[in-house]
């Protein structure tokens, strides 16, 4: 499943795809959403200062098979919830150190958007997904791998982010593994 990129670009580039994906209204009418289409994770830098780890953190596809749909639509058609899904391994490595984890993130999660196209949320179906938790973010600020259906991270309109875990839900902190 999609992995939160701790720079807003992933977002910005999710309204773009989601954007040219409505354009097919009959299909998605047809069957409750858009054909599903590729989505490629991109390699992102998360500098310490971004998760608060103590050093910076590459983050690079190691597999990637994902496909999205949108699933609903607002008034003018741009997204507003598109669902996501399949295979995401992701690498993690302390760039100061070079120690390195590989977390599965693959599964399926519910991404909502806000009327603006500003992401409002991520919510897991099925499966773990990563998270980079702004300074300020609560619980904490940071880098985590988190799973368990229904837990979610909500997009707060001033660069925080909520993380909330879901009934059975955990969560892995990256940075102290890579610490």
């Amino acid at each position: 499943m999609r992995h939160l990129a701790a720079s807003t670009a992933a977002a910005a580039a999710l309204a773009l795809l989601g954007t040219a994906v409505g354009a097919a209204p009959s299909q998605a009418q047809a069957d409750g959403g858009s054909p599903w289409t590729p989505y490629h994770q991109e390699d992102v830098l998360v500098p310490a200062a971004r998760s608060t780890c103590a050093f910076d953190v590459q983050e690079t596809v190691v597999e990637d098979r994902e496909f999205f749909r949108t699933t609903a639509t607002y008034p003018d058609g741009s997204p507003k919830e598109q669902v996501f899904r399949g295979d995401l391994v992701m690498r993690f490595t302390n760039t100061s150190t070079g120690a390195s984890v590989v977390h599965d993130l693959g599964g399926t999660g519910v991404f909502a958007y806000e009327p603006d196209g500003s992401p409002a949320s991520l919510t897991s179906l099925h499966g773990p997904f990563g998270a980079t938790l702004t300074a300020g973010s609560t619980p904490a600020s940071g880098i985590y791998v988190v799973s368990g259906k229904g837990t979610s991270v909500a997009f707060n309109a001033d660069g925080t982010r909520t993380l909330t875990l879901g009934r059975h839900g955990s969560s892995i902190d990256v940075c102290a593994e890579l610490g």
